[in-house]
């Protein structure tokens, strides 16, 4: 008998699930794509936030979560950029579902802005426990607050985190 791996990263539905957790959270100003995708590349991949830069206070609020860092988990992680490269189309994808669906807010999503429509909450609302996973409660709170604060400055997110995708 033979396996096959699935890697929630590189699956549509599952970032969809993501997509509906996050904006469903998400704390202050709607994110914009960028921060949207990368928020979810570590909501997939938390142990990878041990290798952005993070003001002391947000480091210690990430610390406390006491998630493993990438060397100790049981996959072996690509670097990074790689890995959100071949995140890429998964995510657009994933985005212009719940755009299609109108799932999403789409006067915002013209000023490239992401929260959920009426629609959208109903849909993440009545999912209830089966939205967030208990292994990302946590890190889904962490993303949606204390990590939707940095990068604001110069160089923004991708300073912050070394991510960054051609075209973008």
């Amino acid at each position: 008998m033979s396996y096959r791996q699935w890697y929630a990263q590189l699956d549509v539905y599952d970032t969809i699930r993501r997509y509906l957790a996050l904006l469903v959270r998400w704390k202050g100003a709607a994110p914009t794509r960028d921060r949207l995708f990368i928020s979810d590349f570590y909501l997939a991949n938390p142990s990878l936030l041990h290798l952005t830069h993070m003001t002391a206070d947000v480091r210690r609020a990430f610390n406390s979560l006491k998630v493993a860092k990438p060397d100790q988990t049981f996959l072996k992680y690509p670097s990074p950029p790689i890995l959100y490269g071949k995140m890429g189309g998964i995510q657009s994808q994933a985005l212009h579902n719940l755009t299609g669906k109108g799932l999403l807010r789409l006067e915002l999503v013209d000023k490239d802005q992401y929260s959920l429509s009426e629609t959208g909450n109903a849909l993440a609302n009545g999912m209830e426990s089966r939205l967030v996973l208990p292994t990302e409660e946590g890190v889904l709170h962490f993303l949606t607050t204390e990590f939707a604060s940095i990068g604001q400055g110069k160089g923004g997110l991708r300073a912050v985190t070394g991510l960054r995708r051609l075209g973008t």
